[in-house]
């Protein structure tokens, strides 16, 4: 799902490929190469080509961070020329066909590194995890596709509800980061068992795309998270007016920035029936992800005078962004302070995105205190990512107008699953998708209030 940045400073990879050229053997099948980090790290990347009528489709595998089969969105080929894009996270991989290799470029932002891709029979295969559907004869399944509140995009998604009545319906608001209706992370699909998981309970779900993220259409990459409120709000719409559910009470259920999200939505909104946060904001980005990397190296063993260098570095370029420095001026800091210019650059390109900027420089209590629906918060004691008890208490303090029910839950992690230390390392290695018990009490909960 989005995921909210695990350390502010941290480079971070999302990776992509090519498309087809002249060659004996065509370009269909996969492919793999590593894609140079630092002199001393690499990761690998596997990619898939599939030829359809309109040329080819690629998706993306990369095992090390047990992602499978991200697609991209432009994939164009002019002789043994190759260009594969994903545009949502501002990616583009330019290629040469030249012996049966793809020898190209990635680039993200400012960052270029060299990505050769050979051909493999042996590709890793992702695992699927216990938790995911078998199948889904217990319950309807809707493809379906509805415009945004300013017409200018389509939204895509799939709406599953009980055979029975439904008389509760969830849209499920993702976090931080290009996101399907499945929220693919770290090897889990997690929006597609909690979708399981509420409809096995009688409540009917909504999931989409993200805009311009799978098949909704749209730019993902000047979007702020107002922007998507207005999204969610478009599928509030589209659900208010549908034969079978018009009837139902409507709300979000939002995870991490999901959850500031649906309070921002939820803010224009008095028809709302009700929001759920899950691991949501109760106090500011910039709060959220200065916090998160504190405790996070704090868990991995940093040393006390380290830490506190670290986290004065952190919030003077949090707050030099939240003072609107300019991008060169961010870039001198960052070198004043020892990041090298190669990641200097590239962080400041991603510290000055719309996104970016305006997550730091929000409060959602200011959006908190808005809203009039009952809303439901809960956390995982052991979440690094959004620290349970400081923002909990960020609900407590925004809504005092007796809506509102929290709970912190024993040994879960931000992805509320059963984790020892809560790290997002653990994510990938837990078997555990989304905690069954929590998916029970919501439904509990919003049977209480009809």
């Amino acid at each position: 799902m989005r995921k909210l940045l695990v350390l502010v400073l941290a480079l971070y990879i999302v990776l992509s490929e090519a498309s087809a050229a002249n060659n004996p053997q065509g370009i269909n099948g996969t492919w793999q190469g590593p894609l140079l980090i630092t002199e001393n790290k690499s990761m690998q990347l596997i990619v898939h080509f599939i030829a359809n009528d309109k040329g080819y489709k690629a998706t993306l595998d990369v095992p090390e961070q047990n992602q499978y089969g991200l697609e991209f969105n432009q994939v164009n080929v002019d002789g043994n020329e190759v260009n594969l894009a994903l545009s949502a996270a501002n990616i583009n991989y330019k290629a040469t066909l030249k012996n049966n290799v793809l020898e190209g470029t990635y680039s993200q932002g400012t960052f270029n590194a060299p990505l050769n891709l050979k051909r493999t029979s042996k590709p890793v295969a992702r695992q699927k995890k216990p938790q995911e559907p078998e199948n889904n004869a217990l319950f309807r399944h809707e493809l379906v596709t509805f415009p945004s509140l300013d017409g200018q995009h389509q939204l895509s998604g799939v709406l599953s509800y009980p055979k029975g009545s439904a008389s509760h319906v969830a849209i499920l608001l993702s976090g931080s980061g290009p996101t399907t209706r499945d929220a693919d992370v770290f090897g889990h699909k997690v929006f597609t068992v909690i979708a399981k998981q509420l409809n096995e309970l009688g409540v009917a779900v909504l999931r989409y795309d993200d805009r311009g993220v799978g098949k909704s259409t749209g730019d993902y990459a000047s979007a702020t998270s107002a922007d998507f409120a207005n999204d969610a709000n478009a599928a509030y719409q589209f659900l208010s007016k549908h034969s079978l559910l018009s009837q139902s009470k409507i709300g979000f259920i939002g995870h991490s920035e999901g959850g500031l999200i649906g309070a921002i939505a939820g803010a224009n909104n008095p028809q709302l029936d009700f929001l759920v946060s899950l691991a949501g904001l109760g106090t500011s980005g910039a709060d959220i992800l200065i916090d998160q990397s504190y405790y996070i190296q704090k868990l991995l063993g940093m040393d006390e005078q380290a830490l506190m260098a670290s986290d004065k570095v952190q919030r003077e370029i949090i707050g030099a962004i939240k003072a609107g420095i300019s991008k060169t001026a961010l870039v001198d800091l960052m070198k004043r302070n020892g990041i090298s210019p190669q990641q200097a650059n590239a962080q400041t390109e991603q510290m000055t995105s719309p996104w970016f900027e305006f997550f730091i420089k929000t409060d959602a209590k200011k959006y908190l205190t808005q809203l009039r629906m009952p809303v439901l918060a809960l956390n995982g004691e052991l979440d690094s990512q959004v620290l349970a008890e400081k923002n909990i208490e960020g609900f407590e303090h925004a809504l005092q107008n007796g809506r509102l029910t929290t709970k912190i839950y024993p040994r879960l992690n931000h992805l509320f699953q059963p984790a020892k230390t809560g790290l997002p390392s653990e994510y990938a290695e837990i078997d555990i998708t989304f905690s069954a018990t929590v998916s029970s009490d919501i439904v509990q909960w919003l049977k209480s209030l009809s």
